[in-house]
């Protein structure tokens, strides 16, 4: 009896063992199944993370998950999701840390059940701008062959000792197989966003082929703009240097054109020429514009989300584009920046060439009278 016992109490342990691992094996492709969906969806990059970060943090039923790569030609980390109490946080990059760059270099977990403060100093660790102090906290690194990509963490900010060994294991086999899935991801959203870049380069290369006017060819780059990021505003102006006054040359908001007559540089535009960088209003707009000297279009309504990017030539700023929302805040995307500013990037130097084209043909024409 004794003998059937305890081959009854290794076969229960035997079940216990081969159910947990099926659980996790559940929880495992639940979490590749959010990234397939995603790309099947045709999701952009940041509703992928937004899937796969909800899915963890129900996984763990976790109080707070971040999900970050690592930059690292630039030495920052960029937040794709960030959740702590049900509180989602939209964060800009910042600099490697100490542990993040523990992480790239030893390539190996960091699990900080207790003494929080201790390992805050030992790693130089901030929190992060309108989250609470954690007492427990793991981060486990995204590894694509050798190369740590980025790491997911899962924190606890009421509780030492809130995530047990069982939670580690599982969460080091979701990073394994989630890393290549959303490296996969990302390379298809990087080809995709290459091939519309050159979609709309190759419209103003195809205008300028046909010897279209310029507006002509603004409003063909606006066009495809406004399909590419489905935006319910764009705008396109160029820059008077001269006489500092800025050129709209495409407007549209919610299906409707709008012809506005050029206008002074307000502050926002000095600013942009001024610093050559973007400006992503996500929150707050009537405040910033306010501080930015800004005035809407007259029958334009006041957007909720606004990013506005240079157009450069050289180390000129000849103008910008930009995207809005009106209805709601927090609109825009990083993703959506990182497109807008790489199509701007692109774009400059045609539709400079196009401007110039157009005005060479003026000229000689004038000369011909």
């Amino acid at each position: 009896m004794i003998e059937n016992a305890s081959r009854i109490e290794e076969l229960e342990k035997l079940l216990a063992e081969r159910s947990a691992e099926l659980d996790q094996r559940k929880d495992e492709l639940g979490v590749i199944n959010s990234v397939q969906q995603g790309l099947v969806n045709q999701m952009d990059m940041q509703a992928i993370y937004d899937l796969v970060g909800d899915r963890i943090r129900d996984t763990f039923d976790a109080q707070a998950v971040i999900i970050a790569t690592l930059d690292h030609e630039a030495g920052e980390e960029y937040f794709w999701y960030a959740i702590e109490k049900g509180e989602k946080f939209s964060l800009k990059p910042r600099p490697f840390d100490k542990l993040r760059q523990s992480l790239i270099d030893t390539k190996q977990k960091i699990f900080i059940n207790e003494n929080f403060e201790e390992a805050y100093r030992q790693f130089g660790l901030r929190v992060l701008p309108g989250s609470e102090f954690p007492k427990s906290a793991l981060f486990v690194p995204l590894i694509i062959g050798d190369k740590v990509t980025g790491y997911v963490s899962l924190q606890n900010v009421d509780k030492e000792n809130a995530f047990t060994e069982s939670d580690v294991r599982l969460l080091e086999t979701l990073a394994n197989s989630m890393s290549t899935a959303l490296e996969n991801a990302r390379l298809l959203k990087e080809t995709e966003q290459r091939t519309a870049e050159l979609a709309v380069i190759n419209s103003v290369q195809e205008a300028l082929a046909k010897e279209m006017d310029i507006q002509a060819i603004y409003d063909l780059v606006g066009n495809r703009i406004r399909d590419l990021f489905d935006a319910q505003a764009v705008g396109i102006a160029t820059f008077d240097h001269k006489n500092e006054t800025e050129h709209i040359h495409y407007l549209i908001e919610k299906g409707e054109r709008y012809y506005p007559a050029p206008r002074p540089w307000n502050i926002l535009r000095k600013h942009l020429i001024a610093t050559r960088e973007k400006i992503l209003i996500n929150k707050n707009f009537e405040e910033v514009a306010a501080t930015f000297g800004m005035k809407k279009v007259p029958g334009t309504e006041q957007p909720k989300s606004a990013v506005y990017v240079p157009l450069m030539v050289g180390e000129k700023v000849t103008g910008n584009i930009s995207l809005q929302n009106i209805d709601r805040e927090n609109a825009i995307s990083d993703s959506d920046v990182r497109l807008l500013e790489t199509l701007a990037n692109s774009m400059s130097v045609a539709l400079e060439n196009a401007r110039l084209f157009d005005e060479t043909n003026r000229l000689l024409k004038e000369t011909e009278q």
